[in-house]
């Protein structure tokens, strides 16, 4: 389990700095060129998926990685248990709001496959670039599974200790 995390990990980051850098660098290269009256002509289309990518894999390291905004303050004014209850239901329904976006996503996919429709500056088939949707929810959901396992699994007493939020 421990190398599938490590494998996922580096997939995720890799994604983000490959889609991150040509994103930049595809819409710094068309202001160049637009400089000189030119332009590559899909290069917008391309941006954008490329930062929607970056942005979307990007939730899933920060869902890995526990930085998404949490509020708490309401929470902190219950007994342990109930805060570890009012968590694990928090995390529970954010795993099945990232599996109903995946399975959602991947019917999607499958109806723009059908009906063969193309972007328009770059011509490929639209569900390509959407693909992401899917990809990505199905790692937040990955994600939110393995914090809620491992909140689950943490005794009484550790979050009596620590925020919630820290280090889950």
């Amino acid at each position: 389990m421990k190398k599938i995390d490590t494998l996922l990990n580096h997939i995720e980051e890799i994604i983000v700095s490959i889609t991150l850098a040509l994103g930049v660098s595809i819409t710094f290269f068309e202001i160049i060129l637009r400089i000189f009256n030119a332009t590559l002509g899909f290069s917008f289309e391309a941006s954008i998926y490329l930062l929607i990518t970056c942005g979307l894999i990007g939730a899933s390291i920060g869902v890995r990685d526990k930085v998404h905004i949490g509020i708490d303050i309401i929470v902190k004014q219950f007994p342990t248990l109930i805060q570890k209850m009012i968590g694990v239901g928090a995390l529970s329904l954010c795993t099945l709001f990232c599996i109903i976006i995946t399975i959602l996503g991947i019917q999607h996919i499958q109806i723009l496959y059908d009906f063969g429709q193309v972007t328009p500056e770059m011509e490929i088939p639209v569900y390509i670039p959407k693909s992401i949707i899917p990809i990505a929810f199905g790692l937040m959901s990955i994600r939110f599974l393995q914090t809620l396992i491992r909140y689950v699994k943490k005794p009484i007493h550790q979050l009596r200790q620590q925020e919630v939020g820290e280090d889950l």
